[in-house]
C-alpha cells in the first residue's frame, strides 16, 4: 500500500466485452493502477472530467455510441484533452482519417496484457512527465500467454 489513492496512477478501460475489461483492469491493477471499466461511451466524458485518468484504453466498436465519436468528444473538450487515449480495437482501420493524431497509441486485438502494459508504459513516458512507472517485468503465467 505504498501510494496513496490521491498519488495513485488511474486508468479508465472502455470496453464492452466484460472478459477483455477484466483482463485489461487486472493487467493494470498488477501494475499498481487503480482502474474504472465502462462498457459504453454513455457518460464517460463526465467521468473523465471528474476523475481524471492517467490514460485510457479505448476500444472503437461500443454500443450506443462509437469510440471514435468519443475520442473527438474527449479531445474536444479542454478539460479532458489532455487524456492520453490508447485504442485498442480489433478493426484499428475504422479509425476516421485524421483521428489517429488523437491518441496516444493504437493496438491491435487481440493484444496481450504485457504489450498492453509496454504500450501504457510508454505513454505514460512520454505524456506524463515525471511519472515513474514501467510494466511489472513478473505475470501470472495466466496473463503472459
Amino acid at each position: 500500500m505504498g501510494e496513496s489513492m490521491a498519488a495513485a496512477r488511474r486508468a479508465l478501460v472502455v470496453e464492452d466485452d466484460e472478459g477483455i475489461a477484466a483482463l485489461w483492469a487486472l493487467a493494470l491493477e498488477d501494475d499498481g493502477f487503480v482502474v474504472q471499466c465502462r462498457a459504453s461511451a454513455i457518460g464517460v466524458p463526465a467521468l473523465v472530467r471528474r476523475w481524471q485518468p492517467d490514460v485510457i484504453l479505448l476500444d472503437l466498436g461500443l454500443p450506443f455510441r462509437s469510440g471514435a465519436s468519443l475520442l473527438a468528444d474527449l479531445k474536444g473538450d479542454p478539460a479532458t484533452a489532455a487524456a492520453p487515449v490508447v485504442i485498442v480495437s480489433a478493426a484499428p482501420d475504422a479509425l476516421p482519417p485524421g483521428y489517429r493524431a488523437l491518441t496516444a497509441a493504437i493496438l491491435t486485438k487481440p493484444t496481450s496484457p504485457a504489450e498492453l502494459c509496454a504500450t501504457v508504459a510508454g505513454v505514460m513516458a512520454r505524456d506524463r512527465p515525471g511519472s515513474t512507472y514501467t510494466c511489472a517485468t513478473m505475470r501470472p503465467a495466466c496473463l503472459t500467454e
